[in-house]
This record gives structure tokens, C-alpha cells and sequence, in this order.
């Protein structure tokens, strides 16, 4: 039973189960080479198909992560609750003020940017879509055969619920998933999974959301919302707790494990924008100008110091929430995903401050995996399936290496096939080069895995300032994450539990901070990956490599893209990539390419 699984808005994918298998899953930004690309995802649907061999005559079901009409009433009881002061949606500001897209453009073609879109646009389209996109799917391909899919629209949490806890590797856990907004209007979902069911426990509803905090404090700290909340992340250890008192007032923690936002303070529940109060901006200041971030342009320690009481906060509730789902369920094993389960620091907080023995989360936590979600939901939670346990890191396109030498070649570049390119590589790094690593199928989710890697010796401190500045083209504030082996990860990091898709930030031990620099955050923490040779045998053997001439068993990693791009999928993207910034050298599957 083939079951295509799709999601949209922004972060697109397309996601194909079969049974027991994931036989693909992409995001569409990868194809189109427009990040966080929302548009509908033609051409991941039509890479899915091609992976499995089928056409679209040969899909079961369609599922969709949106409900039609649940959102249009939750919209209107938000309306009402909070009028007159939500007419402020009729003024369609978009971003930093300026006019956004009209009802009819939002309403035909989705908004056009962070903010730029009309809300009850937005709104009516999500509905719409739920009608047409069994025709949606048939259009976009050009696809004028026969079908016999039956189109599913799922809850957006349990889409969200059942990416993670359907792919653990555990029978019976806890979830716990966190995101803006869903299509019921839930924010943050707690709940049970056991074997091929997910037994909801507790809803919180928009406004009261933790994504449109983080993202409304994003938005004013001079970040685009909804996609640089990671810098904000990455800014906040280099704060300090100057305002950490004043954020607990922004959400109240309720004894029975539940929570409130402040709404005094925020604008997203009567404007429908990422946009703080009058009282916030009273209390704090004006917003940062969206700028670009550089040594003659720093940020101010006063929004460094906000971004630091958010984090926090974030932090706090988090464990809140954890403690309560813990109590509840009297389980150990915790499955989380969602948008702000992207955010590892605070996962790493869970992991390690709450009773949770055990920690899971799938790569793509955010909206793009609800799309594997929903195809999940349809094919284990409702027509039974076996869930599949592994093969969902690297579920993107793979080339041979005739097309990659045929890529090299149509670039007129020189290259040179090595007989062991982990050997040659880690070698090549070991002497301080910058190496683009292309290998087998493509990871997903927005961090790079191990298959679309930009490389580095994390034992030199310059690795990071000239990764973030001649090749990311990105703020020097930003922290890059060792890819460690496996059975290593205890003797560098205050916990060895595996972490094999970066979501988890854990202490570099303070013996080790001086050994590897290039990966100890400002605030001696890494966002770690596990690197085990069942997982990626190549990527294994490089550093297990690397370790044998430098006697460390890691590598920097970070995603092999520039900063205002996707992640690389093609060898085309990825000679382009190298060749217009100061990446040293390529391995590009079995061949060499240096500068």
C-alpha cells in the first residue's frame, strides 16, 4: 500500500510510505532552490514517485497535514475573544510595516514571504485546498490517467506525533509536540503512543503558543520568524540574565503542568503577524533594524541580553511540560517534535533535567516531517501497517557516479578519482582544508547529516571564523556542531547518549573545550552528532579516519549550502556551491576536486 504524504505553507515536502518503509521523503525547497520554498511540492511528489518506480495511478491514499474546518472556527473564536482589538487583522500589515498580499492574490497563491500574505486569505485557502488537492496533485504533475488514491487530511499535531513516535524505535512512549500553530489551533500537544496508536492527553490552543513567542521575540530582535529562530538560538548564550526576571512574566506557569501566555505583551492573536506589544516595546525599546549582522554592524548586548531571558524562558516551560507528561504517564521513553522541537538546546535540557531516560526526535521536526507524519498516520495508524524504524535520515536523491563525473565534467572542472575518498578526505582536513563532503542519498530535515556536509578540523579555531565568513556568508556569532563517533561522543561530551540527528546540545567536558574550539559554543555547549557505522558507514570511516592522524573522533560538520540557499542536493548544486565560495576542496562521491 503506497501512501503519499504532503505539507505545505512553508518548509514543503512530500513523503512516500510503503508499508513498513519509507521509500523517500524530501523537502521541495531542495529541488526548487528557494529556502523554506512553501509552495506546493511538485517536485518532491514527483522525485517520490520516481524513487519507488510508480506512477500516480499506483498511490493508495493522500495525506494531507491540515483539516479543513477546524481552523476557520478556531480563527473565528480568537476573533471574537479578543475583539475589538482584533480588527487590527483588517490593516494587513505585512513585514517591518509594509502592505502585504490581498485576500484574492493569498487566497490563489499563498503569501509571498515571512508576514506577506492576507490572514483571511491564508485561512480560506487552507480550506480550500482540503477540497481540491486530490485535483491539486493530478494538475501539478500533469498526470492524465486514472487514479484510485483516497485524499486523508490529518491533525497537524498528529501528523507531527505520529513522524516521531511511529519511527522510534520504542513500543509505548510519551509525546510531546510543539510548534506555532496548528489546523485546529493547537500549539502544544501531549500525548501516548503504544504500537500503532496515539492517544492524545492535553491541547494547548493559539494564541497560548510557544512558536508564536519565540518567533514574535525573533521578529523583533531583527530576525526573519518562522526561519532564523535558530540564530536567536545561537545568539542567546552571548546574554546575559539582565531581563530573565521581567520573561517570566511573558508566560505563566501553571501548577497543574499546564501553561499562559501574557497576551499583554504580544500582538500575533489580533494582528495574525509575528508581532509584539506596545507594552514590549515600552518595556524593552524599539526593535533591532533588520540589518546585516558584521563586526562593523555587532548587535547590541541589549538585544543579546533579550534573546538570552527567551531562551530561557523557553527553556523553563519546556521542562514544565515534561515534568507534568512524565507524571502523568509514568513513562521514560519521550518522542517530541514540531518547530520548537528544533530548538536542541532546550531538548537537551529535557533529556537531561527531567525524569525521560530516553530522548527521540526525528531530523525534520518542524513542518516539512509532517508530511511523513501524515503518511504515517494513514498508513500505521489507520490501515494498521508495520512502522517503519529506520531509513529515515538519509531519504533524498542519490546520483551515480557516472552523473556525478558527468556533473564534473560539464563544469570543466579538474578532478582526479581517489581509491578511498574518507581516507583522502580526512587527510585533507586533517591539513586545514574546508571540504564539501557529497555522498549517497541526501539527508533531510535542516541539518546536514553527514551526506551534504561542509567539513573542517575542529581542533583549529579559525575553522569556525572562516566557515562563518568566507564560506556560510553568515553572522560570526554562530556555532558549528561536531559530527562524533558514536562509541567516542562520552569522553568529549557531559552525556554519550546518541544523537544521531543533531537535536540534542549537551556540555563539551572543560578538559576537552581547548582541544576542539572550533565546535565549543561561547558557552562551552555543542550541538552533537552521533556518528555510529551502522547508521552512515562512509561518513563513519572518514572520521574513524581522521581520529587514526589527529587522535580526535570528530569533524566540524555543518550544512553544505550558503547561508541564503537550501542545502545542496544535486552534484550540479554542489560544484556550484564550492566554486563560488571559498570551500577548499570537493568530494564529490569518488572524486577530488581542490582549489
Amino acid at each position: 500500500m503506497y501512501v503519499l504524504g504532503i505539507s505545505r505553507h512553508h518548509d514543503a515536502a512530500a513523503a512516500l510510505v510503503r508499508d513498513g518503509e519509507i521509500i523517500a521523503f524530501a523537502e521541495q525547497e531542495r529541488f526548487s532552490r528557494v529556502k523554506h520554498d512553501g509552495r506546493f511540492p511538485t517536485d518532491a511528489i514527483r522525485f517520490c514517485l520516481e524513487r519507488a518506480g510508480i506512477t500516480l495511478s499506483e498511490v493508495d491514499h493522500v495525506a494531507y497535514f491540515w483539516q479543513r474546518w477546524r481552523e476557520p472556527l478556531h480563527a473565528a473564536k480568537v476573533f471574537a475573544r479578543y475583539f475589538p482589538a482584533t480588527l487590527e487583522v483588517f490593516r494587513n500589515q505585512g513585514d517591518q510595516g509594509a502592505k502585504a498580499s490581498g485576500l484574492v492574490e493569498t487566497f490563489r497563491h499563498g503569501g509571498k514571504g515571512v508576514d506577506n500574505f492576507h490572514v483571511g486569505g491564508a485561512v480560506l485557502g487552507h480550506v480550500k485546498r482540503g477540497y481540491t488537492l486530490g485535483r491539486d496533485v493530478r494538475e501539478a504533475l500533469g498526470f492524465t490517467g486514472p487514479t484510485r488514491y483516497k485524499v486523508h487530511l490529518i491533525d497537524h499535531h498528529r501528523a507531527h506525533a505520529a513522524s516521531a513516535f511511529f519511527i522510534s524505535p520504542w513500543d509505548e512512549a510519551a509525546i510531546l509536540t510543539l510548534d506555532g500553530i496548528g489546523s485546529d489551533g493547537t500549539s502544544t500537544f501531549l500525548a501516548v503512543g503504544k504500537g500503532d496508536r496515539i492517544t492524545d492527553l492535553r491541547r494547548f490552543k493559539f494564541p497560548h503558543s510557544l512558536g508564536a513567542m519565540y518567533a514574535g521575540v525573533t521578529n523583533y530582535l531583527g530576525f526573519y520568524p518562522t526561519m532564523d529562530e535558530g540564530k536567536v538560538m545561537g545568539l542567546a548564550p552571548f546574554g546575559k540574565d539582565t531581563y530573565i526576571e521581567q520573561f517570566k512574566d511573558l508566560v505563566y506557569l501553571e501548577d497543574d503542568g499546564g501553561y499562559e501566555l501574557n497576551l499583554d505583551w504580544f500582538r500575533h492573536h489580533t494582528s495574525g503577524r509575528h508581532l509584539m506589544s506596545d507594552r514590549f516595546i515600552d518595556t524593552f525599546g524599539p526593535p533591532r533594524e533588520r540589518t546585516k549582522v558584521t563586526a562593523d554592524n555587532p548587535i547590541p548586548q541589549h538585544y543579546m541580553d533579550i534573546a538570552y531571558a527567551l531562551q530561557v524562558r523557553l527553556e523553563e516551560v519546556g521542562l514544565h511540560l515534561a515534568r507534568w507528561l512524565h507524571q502523568k504517564t509514568g513513562l521514560t521513553k519521550l518522542c517530541v517534535a514540531g518547530g520548537v522541537a528544533l530548538n536542541s538546546v532546550m531538548n537537551g535540557r529535557i533529556f537531561l533535567e527531567t525524569p525521560f531516560e530516553d530522548f527521540f526526535a526525528q531530523p525534520a521536526a518542524a513542518d516539512d516531517g509532517s508530511s511523513l507524519g501524515a503518511a504515517l498516520a494513514v498508513s500505521v495508524g489507520k490501515y494498521g501497517r508495520p512502522r517503519p524504524t529506520d531509513g529515515y535520515m538519509y531519504t533524498g536523491p542519490e546520483f551515480t557516479e557516472a552523473q556525478m563525473e558527468q556533473a564534473l565534467q560539464d563544469a570543466g572542472v579538474q578532478y582526479q578519482r581517489v581509491d578511498d575518498i574518507a581516507a583522502h578526505t580526512a587527510a585533507r582536513v586533517a591539513d586545514g582544508l574546508i571540504v564539501g563532503w557529497f555522498q549517497g542519498r541526501m539527508e533531510c530535515g535542516p541539518r546536514a547529516l553527514g551526506n551534504r556536509t561542509l567539513l573542517a578540523d575542529p581542533r583549529d579555531p579559525d575553522s569556525k571564523t572562516r566557515m562563518n565568513e568566507k564560506v556560510k556568508h553568515r553572522e560570526a556569532f554562530r556555532p558549528f556542531a561536531p559530527s562524533c563517533l558514536a562509541e567516542k561522543a562520552g569522553e568529549y561530551f557531559a552525556s554519550g547518549y546518541p544523537s544521531a540527528v543533531m537535536l540534542l546540545v549537551f556540555d563539551v567536558l572543560e578538559d576537552k573545550r581547548d582541544v576542539v574550539p572550533a565546535i565549543t559554543h561561547v558557552d562551552g555547549t555543542a550541538r552533537v552528532q552521533t556518528v555510529s557505522r551502522d547508521d552512515n558507514p562512509r561518513y563513519w570511516d572518514m572520521i574513524s579516519h581522521f581520529e587514526q592522524l589527529t587522535g580526535v573522533p570528530m569533524v566540524l560538520n555543518t550544512s553544505f549550502n550558503d547561508n541564503n540557499e537550501p542545502i545542496v542536493c544535486t552534484p550540479e548544486d554542489a560544484i556550484n556551491c564550492f566554486r563560488k565560495t571559498d570551500v577548499d576542496a570537493l568530494a564529490l562521491g569518488p572524486f577530488w576536486v581542490e582549489k
